[in-house]
């Protein structure tokens, strides 16, 4: 029970920072809240398909693919806005053929015609004024009581530093709630700069382990100190570095860190395998504001195995957990590439754009223990090793009316040259996050999903040296307009949405080298189509009220193996 209270806080959304920096008591109850003020300017500097100081208005022909940003407007819009609209001490005019993908936030103006054209997100109408002040390009919120004293004292000046620069001390969970360490929690100082070049950025946490750090026989303290330079604001160069010991998931593609967690903390189902890892890594790359970035990284790693142990759960206390998986122990030297695209209109509840991920991994090592491997792989002996593997994540999201959206996900990894992978290095393809109308490590699904096909192994860990999984979805909107709420300061329009959704998969995994059995293949060959396990679902997603970014509940259903009984399974993100 030590544990409990611990990973309810930390899980859902982290324990608050202690030492942070004081904030500014002074309020005018009659001006705009400074949270918002701060949030309008923010969408205002930042790059904008459309910005403008004047009166704007929006052809119901034209599409707009990005955000709109107007100060001193008005603003009419008549076509279609794919990302989020700000206005600033402006009205907003929404004609009948309006279409917003994302959220309206009006500061210092009404709007005209809600009802009557389409917004996909929220929205917000604030009455009172931003009062700001002109920095270049950008503008800067001022607050009533600020405008009535001297701007340029030392103290404002050591105010606005105060609030680009300083440091603070974190407590929060460091990963999610799992059978090795039940709540991993991160504390230690956080130190930053920010400037006109570019910021910098120090972290340097210690590790406690619910489940291991406060035993009396135990001495299990991790540690994760990383070190960043950006040189650039809205894009530029980026040097790191960090020194690490910490228990890491072999594959996190699948879930998310919240979902994982929780699935752990309440019902003992732990979808991950992890190992500890412990060393240091050097990075260096280019990244863009809003859009790309890549990295190139160079690694010294030490990699251990970790046993699970018994952590507090909420139901099913009395059941035992999957044992985590023996993986291999040595030491790894790893030089790794990574390419991230992504041009989505929102993070949590993308409407459209691409997501594209990708790493490779080149790893050159000696491995002083390899973990039990169940046939056709069986036990290997060179103890130097040395791989190449990539990794690649790629969505497509596609609005095709203004109230549903077809979405398409691709998901391949594997080896690609030199010895065979490490067992940490391994794929599998089950579970809720990839089919999920299939059972989570089952032994008569093992050949195709996790590459076992005779023997078994503790854990049973994912041994497939390549892996392929397309998704495709369907979401259509039901707008569940519960309350309108007016105040006499501002308007809020509150829009739970509900979508229900209708999902196919397909996918599978596969061994290379001599094609002496039905899941090992040539390594430029692919396995046939028809030998890829799929399954059709239906679900239904509703907006939890800001608490989560969404909370589904689906059914999945084998069509490979109708003899498969229907899953039911939960979601608190969308699919992908």
């Amino acid at each position: 029970m030590r544990s409990a209270k611990l990973a309810l806080v930390a899980m859902l959304g982290g324990v608050a920072a202690a030492g942070a920096q004081q904030r500014d008591t002074v309020s005018d109850r009659t001006g705009l809240p400074r949270d918002v003020a701060r949030e309008a300017a923010r969408q205002f500097n930042d790059t904008a398909a459309l910005r403008s100081t004047e009166p704007v208005e929006i052809a119901d022909d034209r599409v707009v693919a990005g955000d709109v940003a107007v100060l001193n407007g008005p603003l009419v819009i008549g076509g279609r806005v794919h990302g989020r609209v700000v206005a600033i001490n402006s009205d907003v005019v929404l004609k009948s053929t309006a279409r917003v993908d994302g959220d309206l936030l009006v500061v210092g103006g009404q709007v005209e015609g809600r009802h009557a054209g389409f917004v996909g997100g929220e929205i917000r109408v604030y009455r009172q004024t931003l009062q700001y002040r002109q920095d270049g390009d950008r503008i800067l919120p001022v607050s009533t009581a600020t405008t009535m004293r001297d701007e340029g004292g030392w103290w404002r000046r050591w105010e606005r530093s105060r609030q680009r620069n300083g440091s603070r001390i974190q407590i929060a969970n460091a990963g999610a709630y799992n059978r090795i360490e039940g709540l991993p929690i991160k504390i230690g100082p956080q130190i930053f700069w920010n400037d006109s070049w570019g910021s910098a950025r120090l972290d340097a946490y210690g590790v406690v382990r619910t489940e291991t750090s406060f035993e009396p026989d135990q001495d299990d303290i991790g540690h994760n100190i990383n070190a960043e330079v950006k040189l650039g604001r809205r894009g530029g160069l980026l040097l790191g570095g960090q020194l690490f010991n910490e228990v890491d998931p072999t594959a996190t593609w699948q879930l998310s860190d919240l979902e994982a967690a929780l699935s752990s903390f309440l019902f003992r189902r732990d979808y991950r395998d992890y190992y500890n890892r412990h060393g240091a890594r050097a990075i260096a790359g280019g990244f863009v504001r809003r859009g790309a970035e890549v990295f190139l990284s160079y690694g010294f790693e030490r990699w251990g195995v970790r046993e699970a142990q018994n952590p507090f759960t909420l139901f099913h206390q009395r059941a035992g957990w999957r044992p985590n998986p023996l993986f291999d122990e040595g030491r790894m030297h790893l030089l790794g590439g990574s390419l991230r695209v992504d041009t989505r209109n929102d993070d949590n509840n993308p409407w459209s754009g691409w997501y594209v991920l990708a790493d490779l991994e080149n790893g050159r090592g000696d491995i002083t223990a390899y973990g039990p491997r169940a046939l056709p792989i069986g036990q290997p002996s060179p103890p130097r090793i040395q791989y190449t593997r990539g990794f690649l994540d790629f969505r497509r999201y596609n609005r095709v009316s203004p109230d549903a959206q077809l979405n398409f996900r691709v998901v391949a990894g594997g080896w690609l040259n030199g010895d065979p992978l490490p067992l940490q290095r391994r794929f599998a393809v089950d579970g809720p996050g990839s089919l999920p109308g299939y059972d989570f490590r089952a032994l008569e699904t093992a050949p195709l999903l996790t590459c076992v096909n005779d023997g078994f192994v503790s854990g049973m860990p994912g041994q497939c040296d390549r892996m392929l999984l397309g998704s495709m979805e369907y979401r259509g909107m039901l707008h569940l307009d519960l309350f309108t709420d007016w105040t006499e300061d501002h308007y809020m329009l509150s829009n739970l949405g509900g979508v229900w959704v209708a999902f196919v998969d397909a996918g599978r995994g596969w061994l290379v080298g001599p094609p002496t059995n039905a899941i090992t293949f040539k390594s430029d060959a692919l396995p046939p189509l028809s030998s890829f396990l799929a399954d059709v679902g239906l679900g239904f997603e509703l907006d939890a009220f800001g608490i989560l970014d969404s909370f589904g509940v689906y059914v999945a259903k084998s069509i490979s193996q109708p003899n498969e009984s229907a899953h039911f399974f939960m979601r608190i993100r969308h699919r992908f």
